[in-house]
């Protein structure tokens, strides 16, 4: 069985009150986000109602028009798999803009170990909803999605129970089925996702983000880190050349290899030029910032003789190595993988959003 995928990117947006498939994110629309993330699938549909309405789809993969005008999700799903040359498509709507090619490939191979008898995979988030729209379909869903249609019987729920399904739990990978419908939700998904880990000196800062990083990279999080160092640091290794180009003058010095690159740059950082630094991630840690507005954890440790920080802004909770008295939650350095879950409840809820607006 081969696979290909489709956006549907057809709807009237009227919610929105603009095309939502064009939305920036990040340096790019929500479709070329889409696009990219799926180009590993042999053939890749863009679903519209009409080509004349989205020009820009053609640039993406290759354009369906709507066969029934004005019949929704349904008839572009409909009008994908008729025109589809593969044996199923993954689907997933362009105002699903976080949704990645490995939650694509997970889907594939949900529905090649549920059989034969399988017709379609729906994905269930942690809240208990279903998503029609973020599944994988086999071709011969189409004669079911016709039968549909010539009933003028539109509703995606009611396709579903006509067919066998098997559910793909989202599980830790939910938020990323947050569908942007509103201006307001947009404005909640363009606001960087930030968190400081603060604290007096030496309180185990550093130590709890590096135990912190590969716990949220397993949750699917993009993580990106900011040390903030209250001297003036040593931008490269003394003597090397890049650093002897920077000490010389140079507005900037850049060096890199085949996996990575270091940029050093004569500048000032404002809340600006953070929200614009790594674009791909999506949540960006702070390392200290106590005198921010940044939502925090602040790390207490008892040998250094000191209370926690009393003027702290934005604080969510505490990382102690003894008991404190307060209605914050209080975790333990031992307790990391509690820490990263209370992250990712927090990140999935918005509150790493809307505290900080940059």
């Amino acid at each position: 069985m081969n696979c290909g995928a489709v956006i549907l990117a057809g709807g009237k947006s009227r919610r929105m009150g603009r095309d939502k498939a064009q939305l920036p994110l990040s340096g790019m629309s929500f479709l070329e986000r889409l696009a990219r993330e799926l180009r590993g699938f042999s053939e890749l549909l863009i679903s519209v109602d009409r080509l004349e309405h989205h020009t820009a789809a053609v640039e993406f993969g290759v354009v369906v028009e709507d066969l029934w005008p004005d019949c929704g999700p349904l008839g572009g799903l409909y009008a994908a798999l008729d025109a589809c040359k593969s044996d199923a498509l993954v689907a997933v709507p362009c105002d699903v803009p976080l949704f990645t090619g490995e939650l694509a490939e997970a889907l594939y191979r949900c529905l090649k170990e549920g059989g034969a008898e399988t017709d379609a995979v729906i994905v269930r988030t942690n809240d208990g909803r279903i998503h029609p729209l973020c599944g994988v379909y086999r071709k011969r869903c189409r004669s079911m999605l016709r039968q549909c249609l010539d009933e003028k019987e539109l509703r995606m729920q009611h396709a579903l129970s006509r067919i066998q399904i098997k559910e793909f739990a989202a599980d830790v990978q939910s938020w990323r089925f947050k569908n942007v419908n509103t201006p307001e939700d947009f404005a909640s998904l363009t606001n960087r996702s930030c968190l400081a880990i603060s604290g007096w000196k030496n309180s185990g800062k550093t130590t709890l983000i590096e135990r912190l990083i590969p716990l949220l990279s397993q949750k699917g999080l993009n993580v990106a880190v900011i040390k903030h160092d209250g001297h003036t640091y040593q931008a490269d290794v003394q003597g090397t050349d890049s650093e002897r180009f920077f000490s010389a003058g140079a507005c900037a010095s850049i060096v890199y290899d085949r996996e990575k690159y270091s940029l050093t740059r004569r500048a000032r950082v404002t809340s600006q030029t953070l929200q614009q630094l790594a674009p791909e991630a999506d949540l960006i840690i702070l390392e200290g910032e106590k005198e921010s507005d940044y939502p925090k954890l602040e790390t207490v440790r008892r040998v250094n003789g000191k209370q926690p920080i009393e003027a702290l802004k934005g604080r969510l909770a505490y990382v102690s190595d003894y008991e404190l008295a307060t209605e914050l939650p209080v975790f333990g350095f031992a307790e990391v993988q509690k820490i990263a879950d209370f992250i990712m409840d927090a990140y999935e809820q918005g509150w790493l959003r809307e505290r900080w607006k940059g």
